[in-house]
This record gives C-alpha cells, structure tokens and sequence, in this order.
C-alpha cells in the first residue's frame, strides 16, 4: 500500500465567536473545523515500510482522509473506499446540548505503471471525496480541539492526485496531496477521534495547512539511509485550497527524519521515532503571519504471549510563532488490539490531548476512550467517550459521546 492516508481552507464560521479572551476566532476556527484526523492513518511512503502499515497495527476502522487497502483489479490497477457515518453529542457539561452528525465518502485507487506495462517503480494515486453535516459540532463544547476528525464544512472534492517515482533507496512525488498523508502521522492514534491526534495542532492550529477537508498542490522526496533511518522533506502551497497564483501566495515547506528500531513479528518497527520540523511563509500578511515549529513523535509496540497486542505513542509539538494561538502541545496513548480473546478483530484506544492557548492561563485537555467492534467483514462500529476541561482555555468542562459506523469496499 503505497499510502493514502490520512487536508485544509477557511470555512465558514461554524459557531459563535469565542470570547474575548479566546485567541483569534480565525486561527481557532482553522484547528477546530478542519483538523483531522487522522489522521494518524497516514501510511509512510513505499521505501520507508517493511512491510506496508496494511499490517496489524494499522486496524479499522480508518479515519476520515484513509482509504482502506486496495483491491486489486488487474493490469496494476486498484481500487478500495468507505462510508463513515457518526453522531455526536454533549451528554454533560459544554455550551450546547443539541446532537451533530456526519457522513463521509472516499473512493479512489491507484496505478502502478510497472505492472500496467509502462514504466518502472511509478504509481498514480487518485481518490474524490464528499462530507456532508447536519448542526454545530464546534458549538457544542466550544474547544479548540475538535471531538471529530470527520467534522468540516460540506464538500466534494478530488482529494488525491498525485505521482510518486521511486528512483533507488529514494523517492519524489508531486501532486494534489494530504500533508499529513505523509508528514506528521501517528499510526498507533489512528482510531482516536479528536483531530488533535492527527497532525500536532501546534501545526494545524497555527498555519493555514493542505491537510482535511481540503488538500494542496505540493512537491516532495526523501530517502532511506540505512540502519533504519530515512529522511524526506517537503513544499506545499499556503492556503488551500485554490490552486491561483499557488508560486506567490506562500508556501509551508517541512523536514522529517525518522529511525526505526526492532522488527514485530509482521515486520513492521518495534520502535519508531520521527522528528520535524516546519516553516510557513505567509507573504500577503492579511492571511497571518510567518510562523514555523518542532513535532517529536514516539511509538512503541510489544505482544503478550497469546494475549492481546499493545502499542504506545507520544506527541510534542512547539511553534515559535510570537502570535500563535497553540504554543505548545502533549499528546500520549494506547491501543489495544484483540482486548478480549473471544474478539481478536476488536481494538481499544485511550488517548489524552492537551494544548496550550497563548493568553489563557490553563491549557485545554482531553481524555479519550474508544473500542472498534467488528460487526462482519467490512463493517465496524464505534463508540467513543471523551471528556474536556478547560474548553478554549476557561470554557465548562464537557463530556462528549460519538457512535461511529465504517463501512469498507
């Protein structure tokens, strides 16, 4: 699986302006309605997988900007999609009481040209997407960080478009693509709901970024270099997602190095380590400042002995930008695969997100817990409970319940 996984422009409002003391509306509204998700299913390119994340640790249900593993049709074609569908809603606490819900769509596939007889180590990856919402998810809690990486304004868009060459140990790609297909995922977070376990929102937060709902024209590559490093490096356009006047209007340019340690039994590192680093050039000054930051990210796997399958991770993120609203971030968690030995194709997540908010005095947290129920093969359900304190930095404490279907094709 070569790695659609795991996009970005200004909404509309979703909800209220915050108070006073909120940091600007315009930053929160980007972190809290278009982070994903997912992020966090962001398969790594070809050259830095042993084996592909199709592996155990990369179990559904897929977050939003995902397409599950791809069915092969022959002649080096492939295709694969889903339908997730939620409801959300404020059982204690939070500002609103009222329920939210979703329904995401994603088909796409790919074309290796190696087996379609034309060329080499190429792959054309493609996918359109739709979301469509019914109330105010933000204005139910009011939180920077927003309890779905599903949530956006309505939208139907080709989502990925893009080629990737591998040329040796190494790679480029070029096209309409996911940020955090690529850069910044944490694979152990992937069914964690809240968007900050996505892409870190001292980026997300901070920058107007190609990543959920709305992904951006961008050029990268990067390398293996041995003894289970590698290195890639990328640019993307600033403000997606228009694709007009992309060579003047900015640019978020990012470097990653990652180190892998250990081989699981499904070949896949027992230890992976990625630090990064990113820069955003604003140059019309009325969409926001320049700003860039760090992310570390930690992930740890081990297995009881015919028992369940654990996986741990930790997130930091630090942006150097004097006006920017996220200054800094923690984000840590577990995941437990086949948590019952009746249910090997089950899975628990408990994650916990906190985000400081420049000019508030405490920092916004989250508690999350979730367990993936496969109901056949194709279909899981979802539950999910997360509770928040300190919404938007003085905002009522909040618990918030969701039920997510996924359907595979």
């Amino acid at each position: 699986m070569a790695g659609l996984a795991g996009s970005r422009r200004k909404h509309r409002r979703l909800s209220p302006a915050p108070p006073a003391s909120v940091p600007p509306a315009s930053r929160l509204r980007r972190l809290a309605a278009c982070m994903p998700l997912l992020g966090g299913l962001a398969a790594a390119p070809a050259w830095a997988q042993t084996p592909p994340l199709g592996g155990e640790f990369q179990i559904a249900p897929f977050n939003a900007p995902a397409l599950p593993s791809p069915r092969r049709l022959g002649q080096g074609l492939s295709w694969s999609g889903h339908l997730d569908s939620e409801a959300v809603a404020v059982t204690a606490g939070g500002l609103r009481r009222q329920a939210a819900s979703d329904a995401l769509l994603q088909l796409g596939g790919s074309l290796d040209t190696g087996k379609a007889g034309l060329w080499p180590a190429g792959k054309l990856d493609f996918s359109l997407m739709g979301l469509a919402t019914q109330g105010n998810l933000p204005a139910q809690t009011g939180a920077v960080q927003t309890t779905s990486n599903d949530w956006a304004a309505n939208f139907l868009r080709v989502y990925q478009l893009s080629y990737r060459q591998d040329l040796g140990p190494g790679f480029v790609r070029a096209g309409i693509m996911d940020v955090n297909y690529y850069f910044a995922t944490v694979g152990l977070a992937g069914q964690l709901l809240n968007a900050s376990f996505g892409p870190v929102p001292t980026l997300t937060g901070n920058a107007d970024i190609a990543t959920f709902p709305t992904p951006g024209l961008g050029l990268m590559g990067g390398a293996a270099l041995g003894d289970g490093y590698a290195a890639q490096a990328g640019v993307w356009q600033a403000n997606p997602p228009s694709f007009s006047h992309v060579a003047s209007s900015g640019a978020l340019t990012l470097l990653e190095g990652s180190k892998g340690v250990g081989t699981m039994a499904d070949g896949q590192p027992r230890q992976l380590f990625k630090l990064g680093l990113w820069h955003m050039r604003q140059n019309d000054p009325l969409l926001g400042p320049s700003t860039g930051g760090v992310y570390a990210i930690a992930e740890t796997r081990w297995n009881v002995q015919a028992g369940p399958r654990y996986g741990a991770f930790l997130q930091l993120g630090a942006s150097d930008g004097e006006a920017d609203p996220v200054p800094r971030y923690l984000g840590l968690g577990l995941r437990v695969e086949r948590p019952f030995a009746g249910r090997p194709q089950d899975s628990l997540s408990l994650g916990l997100a906190r985000a400081s908010l420049r000019g508030q005095a405490h920092a916004e947290t989250v508690l999350e817990l979730g367990y993936a129920y496969k109901l056949a093969e194709g279909l899981y359900l979802q539950p999910d409970v997360q509770r928040i304190w300190h919404a938007a930095g003085d905002g009522p404490a909040a618990t918030v319940l969701t039920l997510r279907a996924h359907i595979e094709y």
